[in-house]
């Protein structure tokens, strides 16, 4: 797939901002739909994904540390710990590994709880 820089309008603030070919990539790369933000980078800080149940990928998780990253579908990144995993084994974390999850607001910001593998297709 080819993909281009977009110019877009923030739903939010109005602004405008560029969808660029790399967050288009990464998108695909992490098995997600690759669809345009209806928010620029500055307000989805502010947007409130609610508890959820989401959907995500593994960014990276460390068995040894015991905490890794989730990428949203938004391209944000939301903190998990071990002890968030409610099913599979934390060894079966692996990148990309495809995820759903709730969002959780601690004192130190957003992290998810009962963090899952879903199901390959």
């Amino acid at each position: 797939m080819s993909y281009r820089d977009q110019w877009l309008v923030c739903e939010t603030c109005g602004e405008k901002f560029v969808f660029t070919v790399e967050e288009q990539r990464k998108q695909s790369q992490l098995g997600f739909e690759v669809s345009p933000p209806s928010v620029c980078q500055k307000c989805i800080q502010s947007v409130d994904l609610g508890p959820g149940p989401h959907e995500g990928a593994v960014k990276w998780f460390s068995a040894s540390k015991g905490y890794g990253f989730i990428v949203q579908p938004n391209g944000e990144e939301i903190f998990f710990h071990r002890s968030s995993i409610i099913d599979g084994d934390p060894e079966a974390f692996n990148d990309g590994s495809r995820v759903t999850y709730l969002v959780e607001q601690s004192s130190k910001g957003p992290s998810a709880v009962d963090v899952a593998l879903l199901e390959d297709d």
